[in-house]
């Protein structure tokens, strides 16, 4: 399995709650299969599995995951290893927000090979996403003997950060990475954007946005695009936003969620007298309340935060995340939903008050 797959379907989506556009619903497995197929009829089903879910983690490439899923339902035992089939299914499920079943599937992976990096790498984020820092730290060590020790750190220090050492791991990350960060492309837009999403946690979203624009001319996984506009927003750069992530999203088969999100909001700060993003966003909104959709619920959230301002949805959609998920991400936007409502309260009290 080749080395990149490391790096990317196992920790880039930790940055990004909402990571799927419009899921892509096959009209028939075989018929999504056999597209597939057609170009890649050399390769094995692991070959293609592989090929498949490393491109999924690109701007657009959602559907991959259906496509991979059916592929998958498709092999037989003498296509691929018992360890293979069920790496491959943990991957796809941990994409929906399925986070429990991934878990148990990467644990069966690491009863028959318990020197999986690639499960161990992704159970460790899962961990994490479920709130128990512990093993996700555990899973980190245990890498030590298997791997290039500047990803177990990393590991490691991501998994702290997450369990309130944010100061700490930053502070310990720069003096690892400093001058030493891997000159690889994807193991180095990976460190770098664990780095940077923590510059950015702990309140240094201008040091965040220097660590992350050497890369913005490399072929750049989602996440990445996602946690740049959130610092450019942050920042008050909403033009840059709108320049930026025009392009990525008009280059892209698929339209994002996350990314049409972030366009609306930039729209938004911008004062654009249209509101074609909000409306794109608006609708993406509509169809994931009508489903009940909770793998959206991050950015459903925010969507209520940033573009309708009615902080008790928002809250009530952060509620609905911190139950799948509790990140630092998670755990602020809680608390800066939290916040707006009692700020809002306190003042429409005062103003009543001020009346009498």
């Amino acid at each position: 399995m080749k080395t990149s797959i490391y790096f990317f379907i196992a920790l880039s989506f930790i940055s990004n709650k909402s990571d799927a556009s419009e899921p892509f619903i096959p009209i028939s497995k075989d018929f999504v299969v056999a597209q597939w197929a057609t170009k890649t009829t050399e390769e094995s089903f692991s070959e293609q599995l592989v090929n498949l879910l490393e491109q999924a983690i690109y701007p657009g490439n959602s559907a991959n995951y259906s496509i991979a899923s059916s592929l998958l339902a498709k092999a037989s035992s003498s296509d691929l290893s018992e360890a293979q089939e069920l790496y491959f299914d943990a991957v796809i499920q941990q994409h929906y927000h399925r986070f429990e079943e991934s878990k148990l599937l990467l644990l069966r992976v690491l009863q028959i090979d318990s020197g999986h990096v690639n499960a161990t790498l992704l159970l460790s984020n899962i961990y994490s996403v479920l709130g128990d820092a512990e093993m996700a730290k555990k899973m980190c060590v245990q890498l030590l003997l298997s791997t290039d020790q500047t990803i177990v750190a990393t590991c490691a220090l991501n998994a702290a950060a997450q369990d309130g050492k944010l100061t700490e791991s930053v502070k310990q990350l720069s003096m690892l990475l400093e001058n030493q960060i891997p000159m690889e492309d994807e193991l180095s837009i990976w460190i770098t954007e664990v780095y940077a999403s923590l510059v950015k946690a702990n309140g240094n979203a201008l040091m965040a946005d220097q660590l992350l624009s050497p890369f913005l001319d490399k072929k750049l996984p989602l996440s990445f695009w996602v946690l740049w506009s959130d610092i450019q927003l942050e920042l008050a750069r909403p033009t840059e936003v709108m320049s930026q992530i025009q392009k990525v999203v008009d280059a892209s088969n698929v339209k994002d969620d996350a990314l049409i999100l972030r366009l609306a909001i930039a729209e938004q700060e911008i004062g654009a007298k249209t509101s074609y993003w909000r409306s794109q966003a608006k609708a993406r909104v509509d169809l994931r309340e009508a489903r009940q959709d909770k793998e959206h619920a991050f950015d459903i959230a925010l969507y209520y935060f940033h573009i309708e301002q009615n902080y008790e949805v928002a809250h009530q959609w952060a509620l609905v995340n911190w139950q799948q998920a509790k990140l630092l991400e998670d755990k602020d936007l809680l608390s800066m939903t939290q916040t707006k409502i009692q700020t809002t309260l306190v003042s429409k009290t005062n103003q009543g008050t001020f009346h009498d």
